[in-house]
């Protein structure tokens, strides 16, 4: 996942990058890459460095949270980052540890752009995948996915340990 700084002729500039799913280092409970991840770019140099702002989007097929089915859904993030080169053969700096900043040696021009692409794939996750946003989920006795079919569970058993709560009202 690169991005060759010398493929452009002038600044500011803007560039479109796709990438396979099955080639991105990118794992998550209940959640599949699938078909390309898109990354536009637009960058804007000053100097030596070069400010970035990006759109992600990719295709994913996720879980739902409440009644575990898989469903199609499409993961976007907005995200900024810079590309800074060097004065030297290695960079070391305190900036070098921050993540929104790639650090370049001199005469270097080409940026790998997979840790910030994985960090925006992370921010950009739901906390709470609903296939629907009126998702009944599942019943809690007898598991049957209440969207597809009415529960036959008839009792209830309650634990003898919350019977005396009944009696509070």
């Amino acid at each position: 996942m690169n991005l060759d700084l010398y493929s452009f002729e002038s600044f500011p500039a803007e560039t479109t990058l796709e990438f396979e799913a099955d080639n991105i280092d990118f794992e998550s409970e209940g959640l599949f890459l699938k078909d390309l991840l898109t990354v536009k770019v637009g960058i804007q140099q000053i100097g030596d460095e070069y400010f970035c702002h990006a759109y992600l989007t990719v295709p994913v097929e996720e879980e739902c949270c409440r009644c575990l089915t898989l469903f199609d859904d499409e993961l976007n993030s907005d995200f900024n980052f810079s590309i800074k080169i060097g004065k030297g053969e290695s960079v070391l700096s305190s900036e070098s540890d921050n993540s929104d900043v790639i650090m370049l040696g001199a005469g270097e021009h080409v940026a790998d752009l997979s840790d910030v692409i994985r960090e925006a794939l992370v921010l950009a996750l739901p906390s709470k995948p609903l296939c629907d946003e009126d998702c009944r989920g599942l019943c809690p006795n007898c598991g049957v996915n209440l969207n597809e079919e009415y529960c036959k569970c008839k009792d209830v058993e309650i634990d003898d340990r919350w019977e005396d709560l009944k009696n509070l009202s």
